[in-house]
């Protein structure tokens, strides 16, 4: 007769109620809001400390923390994001939370986190809601709190959005408090005033002008670097694209125009430009009174403009044209290259051509009807866009993928280098108890001299001194603070370098095409004796080539040799430069 035998499985011990040592740590997102005190960093920190005393098994991994950042994205968290790094690397094994909503507020998010970690070995403890994932049943719970999580966060934005709305259609301004030619302040009642900056307002008026009487935007520019006139608020110089958004901004003739961005999707927090998809605001002469431009220069320079202005169907074609569109630059004078087309012999000839130089030639000096003198042209070469393809293709698959060990090994020491601990958290401790110290005996001082039991000549004998320190501690903290999120920061963009470089590697020979090209250029650098430099998405550091050609036609080939830093610069230091050699007028 078959007899049935039921063998129970063996009973685990999870690792929150074992013996064994494990290595925690927690995470808490921290309000920035004054009145939040029960989720203030030093409460968290004092729960959490108090909650490792209670396990004698665990090594205190330390407490990450980000301030004041949004739960529906991992963008800019940088505590979040460092430790994950070392999480994924084997450094922990426990993750402490309070709730669902302090670590994520997006559910898709949390819960791919979840999942890639428990699959490592590593679990969370969702404290406050009674969820630890390295229980078989914890899907259905943490699901439901993230569902919850993500609910109120949209509530939340829908809410903020109406507000925001509210205050555009009031004339509030959203975004930079500070432009070139204004400062945005507010007065005692707080309403917002621009503010102009004379000598900045005297560079608009001049663009304006300049360019209503048929300069184009590349030679104001020009003419603005040549003057000396500081760029402080452009860290690439007077471009083009800066002399374009000057000429559009409406806020110069005294308008306002708000909601040119929008946010698609409130869990990711990505902007985009807004081409109709979302409200717009326009108030004419909201702040006349602070205008730059005068209403007929202004129309004049937006008629200009639109008549210059490509199609849509020609911006698509052009942008989409090549897969170097928009991303080569000339070594010598930092312009633009653009695409150069001809057929020889009936066979397609495609360089890029710098576009000063394409332009006005060779680079000299020109007297000008007025009077004055500029410096226009360029002495760059053209390179053949074969050239530049081969250039990629050699990179990725005689540089990086046959040294693809050294590569990621240099990185990963980095970023070992840079999350290392250094001691922050005890000396931020310390100066953070420092303070309060120094705040109790500023209040003691100040209580006793206003209840009459301190005489004036003491008081004022300390109070200075007093003062004095609590400044100098507060100085130190705020350094000791600053040095931690740049190094946080530095971790997260070497761990997503790491990430894409990995991704780069798993491609086969078929998947390097143009489409792919595009997607990982981000500058290549033209400069005189074949020198390239190119900077790429997957890698921190520029790579640095010189070539060779030979051929013709169907026979054209190109050969490279990768150079060092040294290297290249030994060589860049013999080519030839941009030097005037003639005077003409103009």
């Amino acid at each position: 007769m078959a007899h049935l035998q039921v063998i129970e499985p063996n009973k685990t011990t999870l690792k929150t109620e074992d013996f064994e040592p494990h290595r925690v740590c927690a995470y808490c997102r921290v309000s920035t809001d004054e009145k939040d005190q029960k989720n203030s960093l030093i409460a968290q920190k004092q729960f959490f400390e108090s909650f490792f005393e209670m396990h004698s098994n665990w090594t205190n991994i330390g407490i990450f923390a980000d301030e004041g950042l949004s739960g529906t994205s991992l963008e800019k968290r940088d505590d979040f994001n460092r430790m994950l790094f070392e999480a994924r690397h084997g450094n922990i094994d426990i993750i402490l939370t309070k709730e669902v909503s302090r670590f994520s507020r997006n559910a898709q998010h949390l819960l791919n986190i979840v999942e890639e970690l428990r699959n490592r070995g590593v679990y969370i403890w969702f404290l406050s809601d009674d969820i630890y994932t390295e229980k078989d049943d914890y899907r259905e719970e943490l699901s439901k709190a993230a569902s919850d999580a993500e609910r109120e966060s949209l509530k939340t934005s829908r809410r903020v959005k109406w507000g925001h709305k509210q205050r555009m259609q009031s004339g509030v301004v959203f975004g930079r408090k500070e432009m070139y030619g204004y400062n945005i302040v507010k007065d005692e009642k707080g309403k917002q005033h621009f503010e102009i900056i004379p000598e900045e307002a005297e560079v608009i008026k001049q663009i304006f002008e300049w360019f209503a009487s048929g300069e184009g935007t590349h030679r104001i520019g020009r003419r603005l670097e040549q003057k000396g006139i500081d760029t402080k608020r452009y860290a690439k110089g007077w471009t083009p694209i800066v002399i374009l958004r000057i000429l559009r901004n409406e806020k110069y003739v005294g308008d306002l125009k708000q909601g040119k961005t929008y946010t698609p999707n409130p869990l990711d927090h990505k902007k985009k430009y807004n081409t109709g998809e979302s409200y717009q605001y326009v108030i004419t002469d909201h702040h006349p009174e602070s205008a730059i431009i005068d209403r007929e220069l202004w129309n004049k320079v937006q008629t200009i403009l639109q008549e210059k202005a490509p199609s849509e169907e020609i911006k698509a074609k052009h942008s989409n044209r090549y897969w170097t569109s928009g991303k080569v630059y000339c070594g010598l004078c930092g312009g633009r290259y653009v695409s150069y087309v001809k057929k020889q012999k009936n066979i397609p000839y495609r360089a890029w051509v710098c576009f000063e130089n394409h332009q006005r030639g060779k680079y000299k000096l020109i007297n000008l009807e007025t009077g004055e003198t500029e410096i226009v042209g360029c002495n760059a070469l053209r390179v053949n866009d074969r050239v530049l393809q081969t250039a990629i293709h050699d990179i990725i698959a005689e540089y990086i993928i046959p040294y693809r060990e050294t590569l990621l090994d240099e990185m990963k020491k980095e970023i070992a280098e840079l999350s290392k601990p250094k001691d922050t958290t005890k000396q931020i401790a310390k100066l953070q108890t420092a303070l309060e110290k120094k705040q109790g005996e500023i209040s003691k001082l100040t209580l006793g001299w206003t209840s009459g039991n301190v005489p004036d000549i003491a008081y004022y004998s300390s109070i200075g001194t007093l003062n004095k320190d609590y400044e100098e501690l507060q100085a130190k903290l705020r350094q000791m603070q600053e040095q931690g999120n740049s190094a946080s920061a530095e971790v997260r963009i070497y761990t997503e370098y790491v990430d894409q470089l990995e991704s780069v590697l798993a491609l086969s020979e078929n998947d390097l095409n143009e489409a792919f090209y595009e997607r990982v250029t981000k500058q290549i650098f033209v400069y005189p004796l074949n020198l390239l430099e190119f900077r790429l998405s997957f890698i921190p550091m520029p790579i640095y080539m010189q070539y060779k050609t030979s051929g013709r036609g169907k026979d054209y080939t190109a050969e490279f040799t990768i150079l060092s830093k040294e290297q290249f610069a030994e060589l860049l230091e013999k080519a030839p430069k941009n030097e005037l050699e003639e005077q003409e007028t103009e």
